[in-house]
């Protein structure tokens, strides 16, 4: 009988979940990030109960007023001078407070064609707009050291935003930001091709690089990185690496690191792994080419078959 009440009971409870899903339970708040006398950020968070799950899920997006009116996705596009975007809806997915009276914001079409990142201000009543990234694959900020966002340009350069104060810089090549400081970054990558781990220390201001650790890949495991956050990140460099800001500027291998290492054995699989993924590629490449010109050649034969010249077929 227990068993049976037990049972009846968790039907009721799933029921109830789905019926309060169903219903949208949840809701929506709202709440100020900026707001000054031209310009007003609203975070608005929608959160809906995922019962596979049993939790709560927080999705946040932002809406911008200008002079106190909410600026559409027209008058965006506007300011974006981008006559592409002015037909989008388009959602606000970021934003991050610069000044009192300006915000770094990640923006991107209801589809996810298109992205930007752009930094946003009001004076007056009248915004002004300046792009800093353009893509088609992921504007949003990166965690990085305190007072700066890590951004990833079209073709995956590193591009680093200041918020106080606020600036720009490019900085050549994939890296993840491990630590800043002062007009110095220390970067990590890894350099396939070579087979190599890298940690540098780049000037920003010039993105020139000052000093280097190579680490090769047939001893050393690849750091999870990708994901930590920014203090974990930092610890990780000063755990197992010696850096120096003077003159000149190093960073060596600590004697007592705590890296992971690999055998050689292990090394073999992912060379072997590498060399199956590189084959498949191909492989796929090839086939898809193969479907192209298929698909050429048939039209090229029914225009010819209608008496167009070939040639008009590019």
């Amino acid at each position: 009988m227990m068993v049976k009440n037990a049972s009846l009971l968790c039907s009721a409870v799933l029921a109830m979940s789905a019926a309060l899903l169903a219903a949208g339970c949840g809701g929506t708040t709202r709440k100020t990030v900026l707001s000054t006398d031209s310009l007003k950020v609203v975070a608005v968070t929608e959160s809906t109960l995922d019962i596979n799950v049993s939790e709560y899920q927080h999705y946040t997006t932002y809406t911008l007023y200008v002079d106190g009116t909410e600026l559409s996705d027209k008058a965006f596009a506007d300011l974006l001078q981008d006559a592409d975007a002015r037909d989008e809806q388009i959602v606000h997915t970021d934003a991050i407070v610069v000044a009192e009276d300006t915000v770094l914001l990640a923006s991107r079409t209801r589809d996810g064609s298109a992205c930007w990142t752009t930094h946003l201000s009001a004076h007056g009543g009248k915004a002004t707009l300046e792009k800093i990234i353009t893509s088609t694959v992921d504007c949003s900020p990166r965690p990085a050291p305190p007072g700066w966002s890590a951004l990833y340009d079209e073709a995956s350069n590193l591009v680093l935003v200041r918020t106080h104060p606020f600036a720009v810089q490019s900085i050549t090549g994939y890296w993840q930001v491990l630590w800043i400081e002062g007009d110095v970054a220390a970067l990590y990558a890894e350099e396939r091709a070579k087979e190599r781990l890298i940690v540098r220390l780049v000037r920003i201001s010039a993105d020139e690089t000052i000093a280097e650790q190579h680490l090769p890949m047939n001893t050393y495991a690849e750091p999870d990185l990708l994901h930590a956050s920014p203090h974990a990140r930092r610890q990780w460099l000063f755990s197992n690496f010696s850096v120096s800001l003077g003159v000149p500027a190093s960073i060596q291998l600590r004697p007592d690191n705590t890296l992971k290492t690999i055998t050689p054995e292990v090394w073999a699989q992912y060379q072997e792994m590498d060399r199956q993924n590189k084959e498949a590629d191909a492989r796929a490449s090839a086939e898809g080419q193969a479907r192209t010109d298929a698909l050429y050649r048939e039209v090229r034969a029914a225009e010819s078959a209608k008496g167009h010249p070939a040639s008009r077929i590019q």
